[in-house]
């Protein structure tokens, strides 16, 4: 038995449509489907009685969605900070960093800062990154991979890949 891929990520938003219009008009991350759950299977598999939630799927590409998550039933939940463990982030590959932190400046997207060059030795060398936030709060990373890797990222990769 083993790991395969990841299927999905999840986030839980406290309005959906708001969160499409990041996510979808935005990021420019294509919807698959939205859709209203309920009933005994939803509150056996969030342990929420009476739960009921909207959820929208986006297509990220490759079978992998995030999925989007308004609880319209149901107990409320308290986001963790970034540095809180259990909490966490998600990581798209873009293009054009520059262009799309422009856009989500001028749309009024809260950002951690301008674009960053990473230059420390290994997988991550060349790569530029930036964090904004979701309408809820949540840390999106937008990740520019350079379209040839840099020699210190390929001998970090090299080093992950050898045989031991």
């Amino acid at each position: 038995m083993k790991v395969r891929r990841l299927d999905h990520v999840s986030v839980t938003t406290g309005d959906i449509e708001r969160s499409l219009a990041f996510y979808q008009d935005l990021l420019g991350i294509p919807v698959s489907s939205v859709g209203e759950v309920s009933g005994a299977e939803v509150e056996r598999l969030t342990g929420v009685p009476g739960t009921r939630m909207l959820i929208a799927d986006l297509d990220l590409g490759d079978g992998q969605v995030l999925e989007l998550i308004e609880y319209i039933a149901g107990e409320e939940g308290v986001a963790l900070p970034l540095a809180h463990p259990g909490s966490g982030h998600i990581g798209l590959t873009v293009e054009d960093l520059d262009g799309l932190y422009d856009r989500l400046v001028a749309a009024g997207t809260r950002v951690r800062s301008e674009p960053v060059e990473l230059t420390e030795p290994g997988a991550w060398h060349g790569v530029r990154c930036v964090t904004v936030f979701d309408p809820d709060g949540v840390s999106v990373e937008l990740v520019e991979r350079p379209s040839r890797p840099s020699p210190e990222a390929r001998a970090a990769e090299a080093e992950h890949t050898a045989p031991s």
